[in-house]
């Protein structure tokens, strides 16, 4: 802007007879100022307009808000920059020169579109758009994920998330995705910035029917005596997993899975007794909680972004977002909501 303001008074100078008269005296006083970025400071413009508009340097500086002073002082830098005189200095106050008559136009020019520019800026401030790329597990994804997407939708109409259902860590340093919803331990990737949420809780379920014919098991003690459906691929890593191998190792696993899904739709079809994630098993009338929350069996889980993403308007409205909504679902993924509590 600054530069296209040194532009304007440059061709308005040069357009009027004034401007040719001073040009040879311009050039023996430097008028390489006039690429000065400096000189043509925005604020020395205002000042000029204020004074031809008001009449003194007194007024335009109660107009202004600025000291009467340092007014009278930015005048004359500008005077000296372009090399001409733009007031005359009376006693009833300033009179514009012919000069700075002609300039006063352009000046004018200039603060509709210095004006413009400030609105443009603002608007593009106060509205979010764009595309966040958000990556998280499948339970996360259906339970967590899918409600937050939709309010924050109703919040930021022109934002769009892509989502990435992926068991594995995406790369998020490589680009693969600007956010990440995930479980487990803190990030510890250069680059990365992580905000601990709620942690989750685990407990092991089985279906109603498998209450009704074979009994719930009521502690890790009985979880021996009752066949289990394991875990495999990334998930079997998780704590819920790991606590079950440990706690009912000569147990017989009738089956495994990969996937957290289908894991549920085994454990309600009753085929055994499984270990899961409290905020996905209890918000299901058909599970029957056994045992847990497990003390000391949690996940952690981490709202996670890039540095060089985090600034971004967007993205930071998203995880300001998803932030508060996970803390408003805390009850849940500590294990202290949901139909599933009661045992049968």
């Amino acid at each position: 802007m600054i530069r296209r303001v040194a532009g304007c008074l440059s061709a308005a100078i040069e357009s009027t007879p004034l401007g040719h008269r001073h040009q040879s005296a311009l050039l023996r006083n430097g008028s390489a100022q006039l690429q000065n970025v400096r000189v043509y400071d925005w604020n020395d413009l205002r000042y000029f307009l204020a004074v031809a508009r008001t009449g003194s340097t007194l007024a335009a500086s109660r107009a202004s808000k600025v000291n009467q002073t340092t007014i009278a002082r930015r005048i004359g830098v500008l005077e000296r920059a372009i090399g001409m005189k733009l007031f005359h200095k009376k006693q009833t106050g300033y009179v514009l020169t012919e000069a700075g008559a002609e300039l006063r136009a352009t000046a004018e020019r200039v603060e509709v579109e210095a004006n413009a520019f400030a609105e443009q800026a603002g608007a593009m401030g106060r509205r979010i758009s764009g595309v966040i790329r958000v990556t998280t597990n499948e339970g996360l994804a259906n339970t967590v994920m899918a409600p937050a997407l939709s309010a924050f939708r109703k919040l930021h109409p022109e934002v769009r998330v892509d989502l990435v259902v992926d068991e594995r860590r995406l790369d998020l340093t490589r680009g693969a995705a600007d956010v990440a919803l995930r479980t487990g331990g803190r990030p510890t990737e250069s680059g990365l910035v992580a905000r601990r949420l709620t942690p989750m809780a685990w407990a092991a379920y089985c279906s109603r029917n498998y209450a009704e014919e074979r009994g719930c098991p009521s502690s890790v003690d009985t979880l021996c005596r009752h066949v289990l459906i394991g875990a495999e691929g990334p998930i079997a890593a998780l704590p819920g997993w790991t606590w079950l191998r440990q706690a009912a190792p000569g147990a017989e696993v009738v089956a495994t899975s990969s996937s957290l899904t289908n894991l549920i739709s085994a454990v309600k079809s009753g085929l055994g007794v499984t270990i899961l994630p409290c905020f996905l098993a209890d918000s299901d009338p058909d599970l029957v909680r056994c045992i847990g929350p497990i003390p000391g069996v949690q996940s952690d889980v981490w709202l996670v972004t890039r540095e060089d993403a985090r600034d971004v308007r967007r993205v930071r409205a998203f995880i300001d977002f998803l932030a508060a909504h996970v803390a408003g679902m805390r009850p849940l993924l500590a294990g202290e909501a949901g139909p599933g509590r009661a045992r049968i």
